[in-house]
């Protein structure tokens, strides 16, 4: 293996590894004394600190904790919690940063640590570099002042929020039939009352946040089958399906079929622009169907490096009114300026809610593309097969801003670069065919 993948990385997505082996005591010591440092020399003096339900994250939330408050700062540990809850808390209570304790999507053997700044926001690269750097010092000095408290009660006002800014009113007129599968962990903390709050008929299933996840836990269409047998079993007109930390969400028509999770973020987009005109932000691998939305509706689409800190910041930066990324990430900076599947949840059903139309009719109006998603083994350098691409597709209009994007004229894109945690390069296009994509897929496919 590529020795860069032998020691700890840092990413803008945080840290995860297996518990117990690439994600240790010691290694999550380490960057929980990071952290501190990068904190304090901000003249910070309180964290916040909370988890999914994976088992192993009770003993790393003591863990650090003790570190942090040896460090001299105060920490408020607020137990199991969407991860957009808690920037959402970071950011409008009287915290100077927050650590959470989740590995997304990753199965249920991993664990990991994201790391929040004082405004409610993952930590950029920037952030990481520094991190990073404290955590290679040898030398803990510990200090006074420092303090551990519990407050479990804060993660009601993140929905209180949710309800104050969409149409509250005419989504609980409509008394939707609702499934969610929180798959067993952080949704299924606040997800339900946010939706009974909304005048949902609700049905929940794998809904007791212990973390035995009753499926895989990545939201793909074949480890949903329990919530699509449950929508058409009980007759609801939409099913939610978050990941372990409730950042991505994926739905579920009428009909009991999964929607591909790249249009989770065109139902969002759709039901802002449908109420408020202005800009969108995506990454460099999400679909052209959020594009066309925006152009359709007389807007511009900015486009940023992968990850949701660069995205963050691409909404900072163009004053756009909604983005995201296609894997399921709605970022709507009017509630919650990072992916939150609950703000998404209520998004998508003020937008069924106006619309007055089954799910299905609003999915099958959406512009449509064929994506493929694929990865391979990869650990060498990437910039001798960038060049390789750019000549076996001479026509192709190039983007180097992170790995290598190629577009054709025809609409259709391929976008390669390599994974910051696994020696691999991910390949993602689409096109508006089955038969375009495969052929740009093989050709790249054989150059790798």
């Amino acid at each position: 293996m590529d020795s860069r993948y032998m020691r700890p990385q840092l990413t803008v997505s945080g840290y995860r590894g297996i518990w117990g082996d690439t994600l240790t005591f010691e290694i999550a010591e380490r960057f929980a004394w990071a952290f501190s440092r990068y904190i304090l020399k901000r003249d910070g003096s309180t964290i916040f600190i909370g988890r999914d339900a994976r088992e192993s994250g009770e003993e790393l939330i003591r863990a650090v904790a003790e570190v942090l408050r040896e460090s001299g700062l105060k920490v408020i540990i607020g137990g199991i919690l969407p991860t957009p809850t808690i920037l959402y808390l970071t950011r409008t209570g009287n915290f100077d940063g927050a650590m959470i304790i989740t590995a997304s999507h990753n199965p249920r053997e991993y664990n990991g640590l994201k790391f929040v700044t004082t405004h409610g926001m993952f930590t950029n690269e920037h952030d990481v570099a520094e991190i990073k750097d404290y955590f290679n010092e040898d030398v803990r000095k510990k200090q006074d002042g420092g303090s551990i408290g519990i407050n479990k009660t804060l993660g009601v006002k993140h929905i209180h929020h949710i309800i104050e800014n969409v149409d509250s009113h005419f989504i609980r007129s409509k008394r939707f039939n609702v499934v969610l599968d929180p798959i067993n962990s952080a949704g299924a903390i606040l997800t339900p009352d946010m939706l009974r709050q909304l005048g949902c008929d609700v049905t929940v299933i794998n809904g007791e946040p212990d973390g035995d996840f009753a499926h895989e836990p990545e939201p793909l269409p074949w480890n949903l089958t329990q919530l699509a047998e449950k929508v058409t079993d009980v007759g609801a007109d939409i099913g939610f399906a978050q990941d372990p930390d409730a950042d991505r969400l994926v739905v579920c028509d009428e009909y009991g079929r999964i929607v591909f999770e790249e249009y989770t973020l065109s139902l969002a987009i759709l039901a802002v622009l449908e109420k408020k005109r202005g800009d969108i932000v995506i990454n460099m691998s999400t679909s052209n169907t959020n594009e066309d939305i925006a152009r359709i509706a007389g807007v511009k689409t900015f486009r940023t490096k992968v990850g949701e800190a660069n995205v963050v910041g691409g909404i900072v930066k163009n004053h756009a009114v909604i983005g995201g990324e296609g894997g399921g990430g709605v970022i709507y900076p009017a509630i919650n300026p990072c992916r939150d599947s609950l703000t998404g949840i209520a998004l998508i059903l003020e937008l069924l809610a106006h619309e007055g139309k089954p799910l299905s009719e609003i999915v099958a109006a959406l512009p449509h593309y064929i994506m493929s998603k694929q990865k391979f083994s990869y650990s060498g350098d990437v910039k001798p097969l960038y060049e390789k691409m750019k000549k076996a597709f001479p026509g192709a209009t190039v983007n180097e801003l992170d790995g290598l994007r190629l577009d054709f004229p025809d609409r259709s894109w391929i976008h390669l670069r390599p994974s910051n945690t696994e020696p691999i390069v991910r390949l993602i296009g689409e096109a508006k065919t089955k038969e375009r994509i495969g052929d740009l897929v093989e050709t790249v496919k054989n150059l790798i």
